[in-house]
């Protein structure tokens, strides 16, 4: 019987062992993806670090206008280990605008690459200094330039002159999109009532409306923004209507414009302006009056707001 137990302990040890080989990633194995490697010398991967919380490298730049030259840092370059650079090191970075059109083909935009008589690359060599992570990429530009466009430009790391170093595996790539602060974006006070199937509650909230396109800007979704629910709202200038979705969370959020639903479950009106959230912009008193939702394990989650311009 303990033989048999003991063969048993022995093939399941080996079975492990065969499945956690098949289940290794290449990119890890060859140090492409970390500093941290299984084996062999420390890998130093060289990265383009646009986005913090994920990997999808997209980033949304908002500036104000201006018809001045601003040269702004666009691009961080960054060095993924733990300890900070022992050298200057020199890093090419080149523009590629078929990056901006698969951004655009995998999430249903409109992104275009900007003209380059519009902007000019300052160091396409980015510099991460001794001492220290990260470089930067930098680019001069007029605002004015850019407003009313859906502009993008993608970018690539090329090449690193000093040796030792590894082109990220996932992120040696990324686009940004350069946005001209619209009338739009600014700070403002939402007072309201958030519809919940069991955690109903009134709304008084600071928020940043911050600018995604010519028309559209970035709205958390009652008291949750913080937690990742974000909106789209997007004013149509001719009309004041402001059509919702979901703002790449993942979570379709949509609008009513006509009321509360009736169903799963039915809301009624809990507080007084209630009536006025039909979905539009009014640009004398700068004010939004919104009612959005999406619909949870339990129900819809609706979001009745009047958003005034601070």
């Amino acid at each position: 019987m303990k033989k048999a137990i003991a063969q048993l302990i022995f093939i399941s040890s080996l079975l492990c062992i065969i499945t956690t080989g098949c289940l290794k990633d290449d990119n890890f194995d060859n140090g492409s993806i970390q500093s941290t490697h299984n084996t062999g010398a420390l890998i130093k991967p060289i990265e383009i670090k646009l986005t913090a919380a994920d990997a999808s490298n997209f980033f949304v730049l908002a500036v104000d206008n201006s018809n001045s030259d601003t040269t702004i840092d666009l691009v961080p370059i960054n060095l993924a280990t733990a300890d900070a650079a022992q050298e200057d090191i020199h890093v090419t970075v080149s523009l590629d605008s078929i990056l901006v059109n698969d951004y655009d083909a995998a999430n249903a935009a409109d992104y275009v690459t900007p003209s380059s008589a519009t902007y000019t690359i300052i160091n396409p060599v980015v510099i991460i200094p001794k001492g220290s992570h990260t470089g930067y990429l930098q680019i001069k530009f007029k605002a004015l330039d850019f407003l009313g466009g859906n502009w993008a430009l993608g970018f690539k790391i090329a090449s690193v002159k000093e040796t030792g170093y590894t082109l990220s595996g996932n992120l040696s790539t990324g686009v940004v999109a350069i946005a001209v602060k619209n009338q739009y974006d600014g700070t403002y006070h939402s007072t309201g009532y958030v519809y919940h199937p069991s955690a109903p509650r009134s709304l008084d909230e600071i928020k940043e409306l911050t600018t995604v396109s010519a028309n559209s800007v970035a709205c958390g979704f009652g008291d949750l923004g913080g937690a990742g629910y974000v909106a789209l709202l997007t004013v149509d200038p001719a009309t004041n209507k402001v059509t919702i979705s979901d703002y790449s969370t993942g979570i379709p959020i949509v609008g009513f414009d006509s009321g509360l639903p009736g169903s799963n479950p039915g809301y009624t009106p809990q507080w007084s302006g209630s009536s006025k959230c039909n979905n539009t912009y009014d640009p004398a008193t700068k004010t939004f009056y919104i009612r959005m939702g999406y619909l949870g394990s339990t129900g819809w989650r609706i979001s009745e707001e009047i958003l005034v311009r601070q």
